[in-house]
Order: C-alpha cells, then structure tokens, then sequence
C-alpha cells in the first residue's frame, strides 16, 4: 500500500511544472520537414518579384508588392490630428497635445455655418459660407515643442508635442 501511494504521488509531481522547464524539441529529432523548410525560405508567388525580358539578358520590368494597387507601399504615413472647432463665434479648443514627431493634421471647422479664420505655422486656414471645414498638415514636433496660433476671434491656439503615442 505504501509504495502505491508513493508511486501514485512520484506521478503527481512528475506531471506538475511550471513554465520556466526548458523546451523538448519537437518530434522528429528537431528536424524541419522539407516543404516547411522550402516554405520559410521562398517566398510566395503572390509576393515574389517578377521580372519580364523583351530580349535575352536585357530586364524591362520588375514589379512586387509595391507595384501592385493596394500593395506595400499604398499606406498613409503616421499623423495625429488637431482638430479646432469654431462655434459661436469662438475657436476651441485652446490647446491641442499631440505625440512628439508624428506630423500633425490641422482640422478647422465651423459648427454654426460662421467664418473663422486660423493662422499657424505660416500657414492659414479659413471656413465658413460655402466650407465646412478647411485642414492642412504640419511637419511633427520635438518633445516639449510646439505650434503657436491666432483664431480669428483673436485666440490664442496652441498645438504642443507633450501626449504619449500608441494606445
């Protein structure tokens, strides 16, 4: 009875462990299949770069993922956005922060249909009559830095490099 019991408890703590064991190598010796192998160094032909010759030993064209539509090289860049909103005569609000380094897009928009008018960074932006809404993208600011603007209510605006990126 005693050596049941002990072996039942050598098989209890066999099984237990944490995660910190060090890895068994996978079944097979450690040895990747053929095709796993091909497959990690070739790449796919949906991705792989093709060229097209009009006379032996002479290249005319070579296209890949960044040549076809919507392929690598169609993404945006990273921006952060300001957007100013004017109503009831005034521009708000009065401070923007932003992440440090990402360019900056500057929205100004008019809630009540009124004009409003912002100047930033050499740049001017105006809405009202016929626009909604008018923006313009500025160059990302150091950490601490910032843009300095007038509103046409004569407020002061201030777009500064101070919030933390990502989520």
């Amino acid at each position: 009875m005693r050596w049941a019991a002990a072996a039942v408890l050598a098989l209890g703590l066999a099984g237990c462990g944490g995660d910190d064991d060090e890895k068994q190598p996978p079944a097979g010796g450690g040895q990747q299949s053929q095709t796993a192998a091909r497959t990690a160094t070739e790449p796919s032909p949906d991705t792989a770069p093709t060229t097209t010759q009009a006379e032996p030993g002479r290249t005319t064209k070579t296209t890949g993922p960044e040549d076809q539509p919507g392929g690598a090289g169609d993404e945006e860049p990273a921006r952060s956005q300001a957007l100013l909103t004017g109503r009831g005569g005034r521009i708000s609000p009065r401070l923007v922060r932003v992440p440090p380094f990402i360019s900056v897009r500057v929205e100004l928009r008019s809630a009540d249909g009124r004009e409003y008018g912002l100047r930033m960074a050499g740049r001017r932006l105006s809405v009202g009559g016929g626009s909604r809404s008018a923006s313009t993208t500025l160059d990302g600011l150091r950490p601490g830095a910032a843009y300095l603007g007038r509103g046409s209510d004569a407020s002061r605006l201030r777009i500064e490099a101070s919030a933390e990126p990502g989520p």
